[in-house]
């Protein structure tokens, strides 16, 4: 069964240059998040991003991280993957795209009302979570230079 979330509408797949990327896969523990969070903000500095989008960006995978971890036996891993790219099409900067993946395990559907999936939303420019019934997924994408406030 596949079920699947998105906080921003997809849009046409936008086309990119590849940029800088990371893959690293670290136990599916809270004591391990920090290090995926570390990595994704180097990535991000590295591409130029600004320190407040830097700081949104490590929220949003911190509470990425969370929903993942949340009923996760110690043998499970979570899988990070994250890239930059150079928009061609319509989108102003660079994009970074993050997705975090693990296994089910006891995943549920995210509370798409609570605080976490909220923050998330509100930090970065879209969020999806799908699980194809082996994985559950979030992927979250911020435009650098975009958001202001």
């Amino acid at each position: 069964m596949t079920q699947s979330v998105e906080a921003a509408p997809r849009h046409s797949r936008i086309r990119t240059q590849r940029g800088p990327s990371a893959v690293l896969t670290v136990p599916a523990r809270k004591d391990y998040v920090v290090i995926i969070r570390s990595a994704v903000a180097q990535l991000a500095a590295c591409a130029g991003f600004t320190t407040r989008e830097i700081s949104d960006l490590r929220l949003a995978v911190n509470e990425a991280c969370a929903l993942l971890v949340t009923g996760q036996q110690s043998t499970g891993v979570i899988e990070c993957r994250a890239d930059v790219g150079a928009a061609l099409n319509d989108a102003p900067g660079d994009v970074l795209r993050v997705t975090l993946a693990a296994p089910t395990g006891a995943f549920d559907t995210p509370d798409t009302d609570g605080l976490g999936w909220t923050m998330m939303t509100a930090l970065v420019d879209a969020v999806a979570w799908a699980q194809d019934g082996v994985t559950a997924r979030v992927d979250l994408k911020v435009r650098r230079g975009v958001r202001t406030g």
